[in-house]
């Protein structure tokens, strides 16, 4: 276990800082090193480790989120909040129905399984987005529209959204139909609940995310339970944990949407603790993101690029051009972004890689029947 921990720091570390002196994002290192040490080539984590791997993920997200919350701007969001808001429901809602058809023509899969696979394959990575436009916003770049603001905002809203539709198919698929709920004379199936499930998982995700940042400033501002700001970034830690913790035991709100939350409504509340809790976090992220990145190296199975590499790369390159390139024309319709910022926004909100970790091997765990997930491969059936 500590041999495993000593081969991540480091080789993570060396194997990012190589990546940045050939002028590729250290994040490519990582995953290297992750894959060169995982069980498919190396093999040289112990079990341990690999089965820490999911909750170690959910920390760094976690550490992640905050940092953006915390890194928001309220007044850029005001000027680009309409963009913002199409940005959360556009782009990726689209993608996942692109993929969805294309399944449904490469695979034979029906919509329902369709759509969960463009469930998993739309959301995009906070772990990747929420670095880069923060160093976007370090450097000045689009700061002055708040691009950087509306990308981070619209990011969160689409994991959210995404999540939730996948959540509710998997239950349809597994369970063999919509399950029923009745109330008083009327019966509505959770398909037809789906609208109001989003709502009250934003709605009650921000509420949360705003009496989680009251709390944190009267204990660490107001009552002075810390001295430090390590202790102060211990307990906003903690605290943030528990929320995302809470989310997976009661499903009500966002867990994810409400660690952003609190950032934010940290720096209305207390801009000096705010700063401080920047400043901790970002010595946390420097850690969190060597583990996230070198654990989704090792989680990749090499075996199953061989049969479903091309179909994939096909599926991704259709949903991605098709789906979210529509969604992206439409989101940035009558804003005051330049023809250049717009095209940024497609690659700069398109990436891929915790989330489809975190998701891909869920269907087949929950028992949904193999044939229907991994259909053989053979170009359009009417060939």
């Amino acid at each position: 276990m500590l041999s495993s921990i000593i081969a991540i720091l480091l080789l993570g570390f060396f194997g990012g800082q190589l990546a940045r002196r050939l002028k590729l994002p250290a994040l490519v290192g990582m995953v290297l090193v992750g894959i060169v040490l995982g069980p498919q080539v190396g093999d040289r984590l112990s079990p341990t480790m690999l089965a820490l791997a999911d909750d170690l993920r959910t920390i760094a997200v976690m550490v992640i989120l905050m940092k953006a919350g915390l890194g928001l701007d309220r007044e850029k969001l005001k000027q680009q909040g309409s963009v913002a808001l199409r940005l959360g429901l556009l782009p990726a809602s689209l993608e996942a129905i692109a993929v969805a058809l294309m399944a449904m023509a490469l695979f034979q899969f029906d919509f329902a399984t369709g759509l969960l696979l463009g469930c998993i394959i739309g959301a995009e990575s906070p772990a990747v987005i929420v670095p880069g436009m923060l160093r976007l916003k370090s450097l000045g770049w689009g700061v002055k529209k708040g691009i950087p603001d509306a990308i981070l905002t619209g990011s969160a809203l689409s994991d959210v959204l995404l999540l939730l539709v996948f959540s509710l198919l998997l239950a349809f698929l597994t369970q063999g139909g919509a399950k029923a709920f009745t109330v008083g004379n009327i019966s509505l199936s959770a398909l037809q609940l789906l609208p109001l499930q989003i709502v009250l998982q934003i709605g009650l995700g921000i509420v949360c995310g705003g009496a989680m940042a009251k709390i944190l400033v009267s204990l660490l501002a107001k009552q002075s339970w810390t001295q430090t700001a390590v202790q102060d970034g211990l307990v906003a830690a903690s605290l943030a944990l528990f929320l995302v913790v809470s989310s997976t035991q009661l499903p009500i709100f966002s867990g994810y949407l409400a660690v952003m939350t609190t950032g934010f409504f940290l720096i209305e509340l207390d801009a000096p603790l705010a700063r401080r809790l920047r400043s901790g976090f970002d010595g946390l992220w420097t850690i969190a993101e060597i583990f996230l990145f070198v654990l989704l190296g090792a989680s990749i199975q090499l075996s199953v690029l061989e049969s479903s590499l091309w179909p994939g790369l096909l599926l991704l390159m259709m949903g991605t051009l098709l789906g979210r390139g529509l969604g992206w024309y439409l989101s940035t319709l009558g804003s005051n972004w330049h023809i250049r910022e717009k095209l940024f926004l497609l690659p700069g909100n398109s990436a891929k890689a915790t989330v489809q970790a975190a998701l891909g091997a869920v269907p087949l765990a929950q028992a949904l029947p193999e044939e229907k997930l991994f259909w053989p491969w053979r170009p359009f059936p009417f060939w």
